[in-house]
């Protein structure tokens, strides 16, 4: 059994650095790859190339492609290098994992041959439980009320329904339809198999269209809710873009995906952008009040 490591860096290297020195101990990991996706940070990547040795690799991309394109990036380089392996993880940076998370994972996926994708239960930087951990497919009557925060509120009983019960992360192991993005196992077979992560995206909705994918080929996606790992609120996203560049990035994503995995029409379409529209006068009110509630 051989196991792989990809971390997509931006502008984040001293989170990049203190992870992959802890899990490149770890018995249970062959390969560690460190993709930086065009960092702007001074000297970012030389810090980065002195990880490097017989186990570490770290690379540089030919430009910042996002998400899925840094994940490519670095399963490429392995693939190149003609190295074989049995399960690949995906984890952002900011990210805090033990080796027994990780080795529950593994004995799961290696006998139950259906599932293709694991992670454990997902917990924010104060040890508390993230409930978007997991979720079932976004549909589009559940993302035109995610659009703005006005129709989250009045429809919330309906979003909620679009999400697994604190009832449903009580089982051990919970099959669900899309995991978080910022760690997971996966099956090396079942990446194959859908030929790559989608990069049409820079940002958002890249847990969605693999879910679609793993489901046309009956496989299986588990949440291993007695363990977990931490998330450290994304940090390298809210250094990077601001809110309303994160909100044209949501757009772009959305109407993507929708378009291309759900064939939503033109009406549909300009639902989006009207709600898209919306949004961003909700944040003339809404990003005042978080300053304030910050000094």
């Amino acid at each position: 059994m051989k196991i792989a490591t990809i971390i997509v860096n931006y502008n984040d290297e001293a989170s990049t650095i203190k992870f992959v020195e802890k899990v490149s101990k770890y018995a249970c990991i062959d390969r560690v790859v460190v993709v930086d996706n065009k960092s702007t940070t001074s000297f970012g990547f030389e810090k980065l190339k002195k990880l490097e040795n017989e186990k570490i690799s770290v690379l540089e991309s030919e430009k910042n492609g996002g998400y899925s394109y840094g994940n490519n990036f670095g399963i490429k380089f392995l693939e190149n290098e003609l190295e074989k392996y049995d399960y690949v993880i995906i984890s952002n940076p900011d990210v805090i994992i033990e080796k027994k998370a990780i080795d529950r994972c593994l004995e799961v996926l290696e006998k139950q041959k259906e599932v293709a994708v694991i992670a454990p239960r997902m917990y924010n930087g104060k040890n508390i439980p993230i409930r978007r951990s997991s979720w079932k497919i976004r549909t589009f009557m559940l993302d035109v009320i995610h659009s703005t925060r006005l129709l989250e509120l009045i429809f919330y009983k309906v979003l909620r329904n679009g999400e697994y019960s604190e009832n449903d992360y009580k089982k051990e192991l919970l099959e669900v339809d899309a995991i978080s993005g910022a760690f997971f196992i996966m099956r090396y077979e079942a990446y194959k198999q859908i030929q790559k992560f989608d990069e049409s995206t820079f940002l958002f909705y890249e847990e969605d269209m693999l879910a679609k994918k793993l489901k046309e080929l009956n496989y299986k996606t588990y949440s291993l809710n007695t363990e977990k790992f931490i998330h450290l609120e994304s940090q390298s996203i809210g250094k990077t873009f601001s809110y309303y560049k994160k909100i044209n990035q949501l757009y772009k994503a959305k109407i993507y995906y929708h378009k291309n995995y759900n064939n939503i029409n033109k009406m549909q379409i300009f639902i989006f952008g009207l709600l898209n529209i919306f949004r961003k006068i909700e944040l003339l009110i809404e990003i005042p009040i978080r300053k304030l509630l910050k000094k």
